[in-house]
């Protein structure tokens, strides 16, 4: 079974709720106080952080690269909580981002050839014959699994092993309810079957002496082939040995918990936290959390093979015929001394066009949640190499507007228009805020604040635990600044901390220890050696 404790939604809500900072009243009752967001971070950590970094490293096959992947998907949402829509669905929303943050990682080109995957969690219960027999269930898995496509598998692996709802499945994949129940319908048919073949390959040949003439001499520790495979899979469904020796092996359910899971790495808990807070790293957190973007109207990750899409839609080439019918154009212009209209691609024309004749907009620009298509897969799940994916669908570019358009030379005595089109406005960002320690023997320390996705306008609204802070201004998209943030006076010995708010959105804590004064006096008094 996965090593990983069993989560409770109510708790997701209550998390997904104090890192967004969204309702410090209504979150009064459900504990003797509000989680500061730093700590709703921690919980959040300490709940999430084994099962993800297991995902992440089935997609990237990678330890080191899973671990970087993973801690910036944590900033991520540890910035960004405040624009999901509905925090029900949080648990599915940190899956998709650490997917998208995965997928723009093998995307780059220093993405690591040769990989060194993580070790696995060893289940110390286990005695040697045990042991035997998981290594044995796990080649049979894997032998099942091959028949699968990428998506399939990575779907089967959020349904089965992480515990995702089909809904949430087809909404970490970037696609609806509907397709991620068929999607999931599928493959978990073809990995039923598959399993039957495995195990009549294995098993079957000493108990059906038909299966034993199909299967030859092949290897039984080996998965059979795709042509073997279909044959034996004809002849389970209208054999009655076959059949219940395929209904009487372990469920499928049961036999995918004996895949390997990855170890978290010790260090990747303290290592976000620390990002998280740390002013020295501010940088670090900035980078991590604008990576992030951009998101729908519902606060969903845009999946990046859609953001790809896009891109190559816009990279097309100019068609070879465009120099000629831009000649042909020019030579028309002077014979008529009409504006003739050429097309120069994707919906661009010489000359002064018409606003009923201008290309509608590309309607990928819209809000990414209304492509009801689903993601192409390729990537590696828990069950080994990828198999190949059938190339998605072409999307159908706007049509241009007619060639046979054209515009009469304006007279001299026409008015310009007074309509003037409004100035283009920069989109409303958000605040990032992180906290900070005071140093031993100080007194204050450096908030960092930085607006992500455009300017913000802040100000620093109030504090708590004693500290003092204010200042306010106005950021530019990607600008950052600094509050000074300073502690009490009177600082008893041990651990304190406190908190920084912020408008529009965001708190800060605040952390400093006081050390115990020499013979454990009054810290805050003078030493006794120079007094009267």
């Amino acid at each position: 079974m996965s090593p990983w404790p069993s989560l409770d939604r109510g708790d997701d809500l209550r998390l997904a709720r104090f890192l967004a900072a969204a309702d410090d009243g209504a979150a009064a009752g459900d504990g003797p106080r509000p989680l500061e967001p730093i700590e709703a971070l921690a919980q959040v950590v300490d709940r999430y952080a084994a099962r993800l970094y297991d995902y992440a490293h089935a997609l990237l096959r990678d330890q080191e690269t899973a671990a970087w992947a993973l801690h910036d998907a944590f900033l991520q949402a540890y910035a960004h909580a405040g624009v999901l829509r509905e925090p029900v669905r949080f648990r599915s929303w940190l899956y998709a981002l650490v997917r998208n943050e995965c997928l723009r990682r093998r995307a780059e080109p220093d993405f690591p050839v040769e990989r060194r995957e993580a070790p696995e969690v060893e289940d110390v219960f286990l005695d040697a014959p045990e042991r035997a027999q998981r290594i044995e269930s796990r080649r049979l898995v894997h032998g099942a699994m091959a028949s699968l496509r990428g998506a399939e598998r990575e779907a089967l692996d959020l349904l089965l092993r992480h515990g995702l709802e089909t809904a949430e499945v087809g909404a970490v994949l970037g696609m609806d309810a509907r397709q991620a129940a068929d999607l999931t319908a599928a493959a978990r048919q073809r990995l039923d079957d598959g399993l039957a073949v495995a195990l009549v390959a294995r098993d079957g040949r000493a108990a059906c002496p038909q299966a034993a003439e199909l299967t030859g001499d092949s290897d039984p520790a080996r998965p059979p082939t795709p042509a073997l495979a279909r044959r034996l899979l004809k002849h389970i469904s209208h054999c009655a040995t076959c059949t219940e020796l395929r209904y009487r092996r372990v469920s499928t359910v049961r036999l995918l918990q004996v895949l390997p899971v990855a170890l978290l790495p010790s260090e990747l808990p303290s290592r976000i936290m620390a990002t998280a807070t740390a002013p020295r790293l501010s940088d670090d957190l900035a980078a991590a959390v604008g990576r992030a973007e951009p998101f729908d109207t519902r606060g969903w990750p845009v999946p990046v093979a859609r953001l790809q899409r896009r891109a190559a839609r816009g990279r097309r080439p100019v068609p070879r015929l465009l120099p000629i019918a831009a000649a042909a154009a020019g030579l028309l212009l002077i014979v008529t001394g009409a504006f003739v209209l050429v097309p120069l691609g994707s919906g661009q024309h010489t000359g002064a066009v018409p606003k009923s004749t201008r290309a509608a907009p590309d309607p990928s620009a819209s809000d990414a949640s209304a492509d009801p298509s689903p993601e192409p897969s390729d990537e590696p799940s828990p069950s080994g190499s990828p198999s190949p994916e059938p190339s998605a669908t072409p999307s159908t570019p706007t049509p241009s507007p007619s060639l046979s358009s054209t515009t009469p030379t304006p007279r001299a005595s026409a008015r310009p228009s007074r309509r003037t089109p409004p100035p283009s406005r920069a989109p409303a960002g958000r605040l990032a805020v992180g906290g900070c320690a005071i140093p031993e023997g100080q007194s204050s320390c450096a908030v960092p604040v930085r607006a992500v996705g455009g300017p913000v306008t802040w100000s620093v609204t109030g504090t708590s635990g004693g500290v003092s802070a204010s200042g306010g201004g106005r950021l530019s998209g990607g600008g950052t600044a600094g509050v000074t943030a300073s502690r009490p006076s009177d600082c008893p010995p041990g651990s304190h901390s406190g908190s920084v708010r912020f408008a529009p959105s965001g708190t800060a804590t605040v952390t400093w220890t006081c050390p115990e004064a020499p013979d454990g006096g009054d810290p805050q008094a003078g030493d006794p050696a120079v007094e009267g």
